[in-house]
């Protein structure tokens, strides 16, 4: 028997095992969702497929072993029938972040994906569902998508019937979209100077207020870390940095010296306050402000990273109708679990550790890598694998080594 065939009867029986004992999930009305297959050698999609009962789950999946299982966040009258034909009844609101999306992802090693994306998930968590919207615990799923990811489902009562464009402003909200920024560095209009009808006003800006919530508070934030975070870098460095924003290359030597040499910044961290920059001349408090709202601006990008579209392009989370991965389910990329996760568990969740198939054993496999991935060395279960284009595997890890790393069982 070759190794092709070796391996790929190898995965059928993974498949076969696991789904013949697995506790399957089963999302909230099951009955009025669509659900979407795809099969090991087969060709496309095998969707739309719907349930009655929860067994009928069980028996599909134990006899036609999907490599992936999706189903619809939205709910339908007849999810059977064509799209047309459906009629929409409400969705989830859902969160997708990958680290396909993520800046420079494709450079890091898998294990330092999974610790970014995991951090950005976090701050999505905290600072906008639960901080920003006050969604609660009982109101938030998390899954780990099985590869690279996480998944939130918000299934508020509340959020179901939203349309898209409402799920857009969400969106916008996280993204920083349509920011109204007089909102959040207010201004007073001081008159300096009067002679008849001629008036000359200077304006004196306030620091966002870090006891407010939402993008007050972030701004804050980042314009502290900013500022610290230029302190430790070269002059050349930061002035490079500022004149990035439009506008401002003539101010930007000027406002070092303000923040740096003159050693303003740290006042202007410590009282919150714009005070300290003079409102004259060519460095004052807009050419500070400029910099910070163009920071806040692509705020997501390189602050939270976090990416809504889909691979047609539409928004993730402004799609009513979208198709997300069953949790319980196994992702056929990676051959982990599309692991749910409570929310005490997600800080101490590793995928690498809790979403390897639990059923598998120690016994050892001979395998050959032809082509070896970025990393040396990986862990699985707590146990470092050093990775070599022949080696032995226990069966834990071979489904990761295969899917991964295309590898071939001897």
């Amino acid at each position: 028997m070759d190794a092709e065939t070796k391996t790929r009867r190898f995965l059928h029986r993974v498949l076969r095992d696991y789904y013949r004992r697995a506790d399957l999930y089963l999302p909230p009305r099951f009955t009025l969702r669509e659900f979407a297959f795809v099969y090991m050698g087969g060709k496309g999609m095998h969707r739309p497929v719907a349930f009655r009962e929860r067994a009928d789950v069980h028996d599909f999946m134990a006899r036609k072993l999907p490599l992936h299982t999706y189903y619809s966040t939205a709910y339908y009258s007849n999810p059977e029938a064509p799209m047309r034909e459906k009629e929409w009844l409400g969705a989830d609101l859902i969160f997708d972040l990958d680290a396909d999306h993520l800046p420079s992802g494709d450079e890091m090693t898998y294990p330092q994906q999974l610790e970014l994306v995991k951090k950005k998930t976090k701050l999505l968590l905290e600072d906008f569902l639960e901080g920003d919207f006050g969604f609660r615990e009982e109101n938030i799923q998390i899954v780990f998508s099985g590869n690279r990811g996480y998944h939130i489902h918000v299934r508020k009562k509340e959020v179901l019937s939203l349309s898209r464009g409402a799920r857009r402003e969400i969106v916008d909200h996280i993204t920083g979209t349509g920011l109204d920024l007089p909102s959040i560095f207010p201004y007073t209009e001081i008159e300096v100077d009067r002679f008849r009808d001629y008036s000359k006003s200077v304006y004196s800006y306030r620091f966002p207020s870090s006891e407010k919530g939402g993008w007050s508070r972030r701004a804050s934030n980042m314009i502290k870390r900013a500022l610290r975070r230029w302190s430790q870098m070269s002059k050349d460095e930061v002035i490079q940095e500022i004149r990035t924003t439009p506008g401002i290359d003539k101010a930007a030597e000027g406002l070092y010296h303000e923040l740096y040499e003159l050693d303003k910044w740290e006042e202007i961290i410590k009282q919150e306050s714009l005070d300290v920059l003079e409102e004259k001349g060519k460095v004052n408090q807009k050419h500070f402000l400029k910099i910070f709202e163009d920071v806040i601006r692509s705020h997501t990008v390189n602050e939270l990273s976090l990416e809504f579209v889909g691979t047609t392009d539409e928004p993730v989370t402004g799609d009513t109708k979208r198709l997300i991965r069953l949790p319980t389910s196994i992702h056929g990329g990676s051959f982990m679990v599309v692991e749910p996760i409570g929310r005490d568990e997600f800080y101490d969740f590793d995928p690498l550790r809790d979403a390897v198939i639990p059923s598998l054993g120690d016994e050892l496999y001979a395998i050959r890598i032809d082509r070896l991935p970025k990393e040396d060395s990986i862990y699985l279960r707590d146990k470092e694998f050093e990775i070599e284009e022949e080696m032995k595997l226990p069966e834990f890890a071979l489904p990761f080594f295969i899917t991964k790393y295309r590898a071939k069982v001897l």
